[in-house]
């Protein structure tokens, strides 16, 4: 209660964010987070409110110092399990694309990599102003050539087509329509996410795009990057900036990584980068999930709210002063 107490205290003389170490749950975020300035979430869904941190006690072991442009912000060290740094990582916010790793995740617990599945229309339920892998309808691909086609260049229409699918054999029937394949994954998603101790998220589409009760949280976006590292199939995945694949349908095609800290030619590589997610939407602003391996120890960074360019430069920033720690 005391260690908690000056925590708190301390947060609010010095604007400092602390270092917490965690057990073997996941590290709780600290109390005294503000809510984001998103009037949607606010007068819609009250999406901005700061929620209660997980249970669980933590010591202080530390601090790093850092001004990011990101709204939200998570910093930890996978090895350890403890919150390197945190700025309103509880606030309730849009995930954008970042969505796509517990829709990954999910897919893996019902399907075999190697599982094929054909495309069909549940692509055209895709936004006009999407990312996309370009999918066409009878294209047939593996589980995973589709996760490389979700994760990579984060194709929006490789998120529908694995959802109506997976939704379909959760449920058994083939005949589902796909609006009704995609709501029974997307129950599975959040289960899955509430499993893994996310439990401040509700995901409503399988792409991650902006839509009405849709929301995760820094906090819960750190956890999800977390088992998708722990993934081989995932893990693998996001590590490479570029992919060739010759699809089960005859179809080749080469995939960039949307992770320019992956991109040996950006002025953003980071060669200890590893992964994750990149994302952007009008609600979420430009977000970065990312990974290193920092001085031997695995760090996830977890950029909400930034722009195009800091998203990289600030998880840049983050990972030279742990280098330097």
């Amino acid at each position: 209660m005391c260690i908690a107490l000056c925590l708190l205290i301390a947060g609010a003389t010095f604007g400092a964010v602390n270092l917490l170490k965690g057990s073997k749950s996941p590290p709780s975020p600290d109390n005294g987070i503000t809510s984001s300035n998103e009037s949607y979430f606010q007068e819609n869904h009250k999406q901005n409110e700061a929620v209660a941190p997980v249970p669980g006690a933590v010591d202080s072991v530390g601090s790093i110092s850092v001004d990011v442009a990101a709204k939200n912000v998570v910093v930890m060290n996978a090895d350890t399990n403890t919150l390197l740094y945190q700025k309103s990582s509880t606030d309730k916010i849009a995930p954008a694309s970042t969505a796509k790793m517990i829709t990954a995740l999910t897919v893996l617990d019902y399907c075999d990599s190697e599982d094929e599945m054909t495309v069909g229309t549940e692509i055209d339920l895709m936004h006009e102003d999407s990312s996309r892998a370009w999918l066409n309808q009878g294209d047939v691909l593996t589980v995973r050539q589709l996760l490389v086609a979700l994760l990579l260049p984060s194709g929006n229409d490789a998120a529908y087509t694995l959802a109506v699918n997976t939704g379909k054999k959760i449920a058994g029937d083939s005949r589902l329509t796909n609006e009704q394949a995609i709501n029974v994954f997307m129950d599975k998603v959040n289960e899955k996410a509430h499993m893994l101790g996310a439990e401040n998220s509700n995901f409503v589409a399988p792409e991650g795009y902006d839509a009405e009760g849709e929301y995760t949280t820094a906090y819960d976006l750190a956890i999800i990057a977390q088992a998708c590292l722990d993934d081989p199939y995932i893990s693998e995945i996001v590590a490479n900036y570029k992919s060739y694949q010759k699809w089960v349908s005859g179809r080749e095609v080469t995939y960039n990584n949307s992770n320019e800290l992956l991109n040996p030619n950006s002025q953003y590589y980071y060669p200890e980068a590893i992964g994750l997610k990149t994302g952007a939407s009008t609600l979420a602003g430009n977000c970065l999930v990312s990974a290193a391996v920092i001085n031997g120890k695995t760090c996830i960074c977890v950029m909400m709210g930034s722009t195009v360019d800091d998203r990289f430069t600030d998880s840049i920033t983050i990972y030279d002063k742990i280098k330097a720690h």
